[in-house]
């Protein structure tokens, strides 16, 4: 009568022991964890308003024409080349260089007519006309890297630099046809004193895949800013530089990369 019981309650134990038994084998094991990648991606980012002046006066001939202008950059691609060091399975350090499509697109309403059909012919030209914004930005910082054995590894980055932004977000000009070899050109705005080069600052939340076979896969969402010129207000007549000031845009993007994994440490087989 007791030993009945006892034998009932090894037996269970026994049975409960196999059953654990691999389960406790697949959490001792644990995935690799990459030390040094070099990687590249590419992805999409997204558009946004510069600047909007809604009665922008345009000298004619005849009685003056009034401009609604807006100016927002477009959606583009965005590629970034990437290396990345981790000193540690947390904590490591990152630089990049990244191609920022940030290409202008203008509009123009005409909201009054001065009677010039040359100044309709500039502000129809202006709606839809697309400019080459293309950006660079040359970036290092810290990545931090919290589950570095999971085969889904997130990590957080901050990285800061600098932007290279070679247009103007300011000067607005019109070519709305030409006669013979010369264009006919509208000039709205002058910009006298662009910086190309500006201070940029990105944060990163990503994903990566743990490293096989020399490789890894990632999926980053990233916002950047950078400060830009915008037009506050509008002048008094077409060709001159218009009130402005600096203000810090942010631009959102997501971009897919694929890494090399050129060191990695290796997880728990057991």
């Amino acid at each position: 009568m007791i030993q009945r019981p006892a034998k009932t309650f090894c037996r269970a134990a026994g049975t409960i022991a196999l059953v654990l038994a691999p389960v406790g084998a697949l959490r001792a094991q644990t995935s690799d964890e990459a030390r040094l990648t070099l990687g590249i991606a590419a992805g999409y980012i997204g558009s946004l308003t510069l600047w909007d002046v809604p009665n922008q006066p345009i000298a004619s001939a005849n009685s003056p024409a009034i401009f609604h202008l807006r100016r927002e950059t477009h959606s583009d691609i965005s590629i970034s080349g990437q290396a990345t060091f981790y000193r540690g399975p947390h904590f490591g350090f990152t630089g990049e260089f990244t191609y920022v499509g940030l290409g202008n697109t203008d509009s123009c309403t005409l909201v009054q007519d001065g009677g010039d059909v040359e100044l309709v012919a500039a502000c129809n030209a202006l709606q839809g006309a697309q400019g080459s914004a293309s950006t660079t930005l040359v970036q290092g910082g810290v990545v931090f890297r919290p589950l570095a054995r999971s085969f889904l590894q997130p990590y957080f980055k901050g990285i800061v630099g600098l932007a290279f932004t070679p247009s103007s977000t300011i000067m607005t000009r019109s070519t709305y046809g030409s006669i013979g070899d010369t264009a006919l050109i509208l000039t709205i705005y002058k910009d006298d004193n662009w910086k190309a080069v500006r201070p940029a600052w990105t944060a990163v939340f990503g994903i990566s895949t743990a490293p096989s076979s020399g490789y890894q896969l990632h999926i980053e969402v990233r916002e950047s800013w950078l400060p830009l010129g915008v037009v506050t207000g509008p002048t008094t007549g077409q060709g001159f530089v218009p009130p402005h000031k600096s203000v810090i845009k942010g631009f959102p993007s997501i971009l897919v990369g694929f890494d090399i994994v050129l060191e990695k440490q290796r997880g728990r087989r057991y």
